[in-house]
């Protein structure tokens, strides 16, 4: 009987522990702490750790190099720009790929530069080159929008290109050689006229262009 009353009594202050200690558990539970960034595979500021163990730079975009980068960062910079005091424009949703040809848009940006319409022109030939980049044409239109802003600088890049993708045409030479003229780059304009001159010896433009140049 007293073996009972003891074993009961065991039972009762197991109970009593338990009763104690199960708020004390699950408040540890609920307070389980969340990883914080510093302890998240990134490391500080969401950058991936190194191989070392430091945290490593994020990755940055491979740079387009030549002027046709600077065009299309010209032509996206003044589509996404602000009128200033107005409200910043919302960027649009990615546009589904278009189906217009290169030619078409070719075609499109001629009936604007004959309108005198210089920037809307720029726009359909950069769209034209997005769509095929060894169109020589596409750059020699850039080229002469360019010449005609005075913007030697980008009218040599363009012509220059024009040029490197059909070098057999007398005009491609004289173009480089002219911008290069505006452009105060002397040596380049006496080669550029030089083999202009070696394709059409007798074109009055070129010859004058090639006095003025040794002048």
């Amino acid at each position: 009987m007293i073996l009972e009353i003891l074993l009961i009594a065991a039972i009762i202050g197991i109970f009593v522990i338990v009763a104690r200690r199960l708020p004390e558990a699950l408040r540890e539970g609920q307070e389980q702490p969340v990883s914080s960034a510093s302890d998240s595979p990134r490391g500080e500021a969401g950058r991936h750790p190194s191989r070392d163990g430091s945290a490593g730079k994020p990755a940055s975009e491979p740079k387009q190099p030549g002027f046709l980068a600077r065009f299309f960062a010209k032509s996206s910079g003044e589509m996404a720009t602000s009128t200033p005091g107005t409200a910043p424009t919302q960027t649009a949703p990615t546009p589904a790929p278009s189906k217009v040809s290169d030619e078409s848009l070719l075609a499109e940006g001629d009936q604007f530069l004959n309108d005198g319409k210089l920037r809307e022109a720029e726009r359909a030939f950069l769209r034209a080159v997005a769509k095929n980049p060894k169109n020589p044409k596409l750059y020699n239109r850039l080229g002469a929008i360019y010449l005609k802003q005075r913007n030697f600088s980008d009218a040599l890049e363009a012509f220059v290109a024009a040029r490197d993708l059909d070098s057999s045409k007398a005009s491609r030479h004289y173009n480089v050689a002219l911008a290069a003229w505006q452009s105060g780059k002397r040596p380049l304009a006496r080669e550029a006229i030089a083999e202009a001159l070696s394709l059409d010896p007798t074109a009055e433009k070129y010859l004058q262009l090639k006095k003025e140049i040794e002048g």
